[in-house]
Formats: structure tokens, sequence, C-alpha cells
């Protein structure tokens, strides 16, 4: 009767995981899928020659985000929107570093930790998206201009 019983249970969480991954994989797809066909048009805008990174940024307009080598091997990043009307390329040369973004935030900040640094595309310019909790555990929310780390914007909100 154990026996039966372990096993019993060892099905209910095979199944579960099953059910999980699949469930993942299914809600990732749509995703996937964008990501390829924003990287196709990339690509065949020849924007970039060679893809290393994609990121996707939802603020006030949905942006996916790709860094990559251009035509003469030069690190690029480039802002694609959504809906591939509109798009932007800097030379990653051109401005600020992650980290130095992130550098700007603790400066400004009383940051307890930095949960996020990303890049995206507010207010028609390329922008980073720093996420962090401060010392009064609340979320903040902070965006400096990618070209020099000019202050633009910032949320903090409750975590309570």
């Amino acid at each position: 009767m154990k026996k039966w019983m372990i096993l019993i249970v060892i099905i209910i969480v095979l199944s579960l995981t099953g059910l999980s991954v699949y469930a993942y994989q299914s809600i990732r797809e749509p995703l996937r899928h964008n990501y390829a066909q924003a990287e196709n048009y990339v690509v065949g805008q020849s924007l970039l020659k060679t893809v290393l990174t994609v990121t996707y940024y939802h603020g006030t307009d949905a942006f996916y985000v790709f860094t990559g080598l251009d035509e003469k091997d030069e690190e690029t990043i480039v802002w694609v929107s959504a809906e591939y009307d509109f798009h932007h390329v800097e030379k990653a040369s051109d401005g600020i570093t992650r980290e130095e973004a992130v550098a700007i935030v603790e400066r400004n900040e009383e940051v307890s930790r930095i949960r996020t640094a990303k890049l995206g595309y507010e207010r028609e310019l390329p922008v980073y998206e720093i996420t962090y909790i401060n010392d009064e555990n609340r979320k903040g929310y902070y965006y400096v201009t990618f070209e020099k780390g000019t202050f633009m914007k910032r949320y903090l909100l409750r975590t309570d």
C-alpha cells in the first residue's frame, strides 16, 4: 500500500512538472517568434551584419533592442519599434555603457540593490532604464539618456 502511495505521488509530481514546462514553452513561443521576425528585419534592412543580443523593452512604446556588429564590424545598437515602422541606430561607442548608467543611479539615489539595467526608447530618445530597490525597500525606475547619461525621469513604487 505504501509503495502505491509513493508511486502515485511521483506520477503526480512528474505530471505537474511536465505540464508546467509545456505551459512555459507555450507562453514563450510567440515571443521567440517575434524575436526571430525582428532579427530578420534588422538583418534584412542591413542595419546589422551580426546580431549578438536582443531584448524587449516595453515603456511608452514597445521596442526590440539589438546589439551587434555592422558592416564595418563596429559594435552597434539598433532600436526597432514592435510595429517595424521605425528604427534608430547608434554606435555603442557614441553612448554611455551599462556600468556608467548604473553608476549615475547609485550616485543620485539611495540604492540598496540594482535589479536590471537595460536599453529602451522613450520620448524619441534611446535610454537606459535602471530598476533598483532603494534603502526604504521601494522599487525604483530611473531613466537616463544613452548618449550622455542625462536624467530623464524616475518612478518610485512601494513594495509592501
